[in-house]
């Protein structure tokens, strides 16, 4: 299947609401009690039931960064994300690409609640965190920061400030990074919200939080 892609149809977290509550569904309609089970069915019961839960998690994650971590970033920039989506985009996880696949593969796409190029755009969220921390990293080099530079500096303390990896959006099966691949993980997501801030503010809106770099490992 190939899907193009965008912006789903509706909102995130409605989507994954619904995929959850007919995963739920699905699973009471194809309950047996144990005995009267395939291995099959107990193997299908299994993943139904667990993606559910995982659903349930992701929910759960959006709706701490809504109320947590997206006020605290736009109290510390002075700007105001327009669309929240755009932003929990960033921070869906990559733990979540095999949760979305494991569901496209499972059932037909006439039988699932939403239109499978929404499930297909889900798998495909976390590499929207990479392509915007590039935007950012190069409209800093180019049109903000001052004469030539390896890297733009303070992004892993950006990060830490805003608390943005304890905020990722992910499953407990995700692999934890340390040392240099978790500093890049951190320079990744807080280059990414630059790379919207720009997006959807325009430079002016990036040259404002551009001080932060400065000061990133002061408290927020």
């Amino acid at each position: 299947m190939a899907y193009e892609y965008g912006p789903p149809s509706r909102p995130i977290e409605d989507l994954l609401t619904a995929i959850q509550e007919w995963l739920m569904q699905e699973y009471r309609a194809e309950f047996l009690p144990t005995p009267r089970r395939s291995p099959r069915r107990t193997r299908r019961l299994r993943r139904m039931r667990g993606w559910s839960r995982d659903i349930g998690r992701l929910v759960s994650g959006i709706g701490q960064v809504k109320r947590e971590t997206l006020p605290r970033i736009e109290r510390d920039i002075g700007y105001v994300f327009p669309d929240q989506d755009r932003f929990i985009r960033i921070l869906m996880d990559r733990s979540t690409k095999r949760l979305f696949l494991g569901i496209l593969a499972e059932f037909p796409e006439d039988a699932l609640p939403v239109p499978a190029r929404d499930i297909a755009i889900l798998e495909s969220i976390s590499d929207d965190a990479r392509a915007l921390a590039l935007i950012g990293d190069v409209t800093l080099r180019l049109k903000v920061l001052p004469g030539p530079r390896a890297d733009v500096p303070g992004l892993a303390h950006l990060s830490d400030r805003w608390r943005l990896h304890e905020s990722l959006i992910g499953l407990e099966c995700r692999h934890r990074p340390a040392g240099r691949a978790l500093e890049r993980e951190k320079e990744i997501l807080a280059g990414a919200v630059l790379g919207l801030l720009y997006v959807e503010g325009g430079i002016s809106a990036l040259r404002a939080a551009v001080p932060l770099l400065a000061h990133a490992a002061g408290p927020a």
